[in-house]
């Protein structure tokens, strides 16, 4: 399992469309982007990684109100051992008609 795809699933159990780096065809009027950021060794002892740090930017865009959705999802995020690390409004494309929020998330995984 990776930050990716269990991000991914944890999406689609709350029935919004998602894709990865940009969405394809005629956008929805909510749809999510993931990005991924970063993945890293913390440093052990021995100096062989013990845990794989992975880092995603969830990119929510809503042509309505976010905020419920939003909300459900941190918690979801949250019971589910994700890390939030950041929570940020993007603002408003008036050509477009989105509101955009950003939630960057970080998870642990064994090596």
């Amino acid at each position: 399992m990776n930050i990716l795809s269990e991000t991914k699933a944890i999406i689609e159990s709350l029935n919004i469309p998602v894709e990865t780096g940009v969405f394809s065809g005629t956008a929805p009027e909510t749809y999510i982007v993931l990005v991924p950021l970063a993945d890293s060794y913390p440093l052990s002892a021995d100096d062989l990684p013990e845990v794989d740090y992975q880092e995603l930017r969830i990119s929510l865009f809503s042509k309505g109100n976010y905020i419920e959705l939003k909300n459900s999802l941190v918690r979801k995020l949250i019971s589910n051992a994700f890390y939030v690390t950041l929570r940020k409004y993007n603002g408003f494309d008036a050509g477009s008609g989105y509101h955009q929020y950003s939630i960057d998330i970080a998870k642990n995984y064994i090596y």
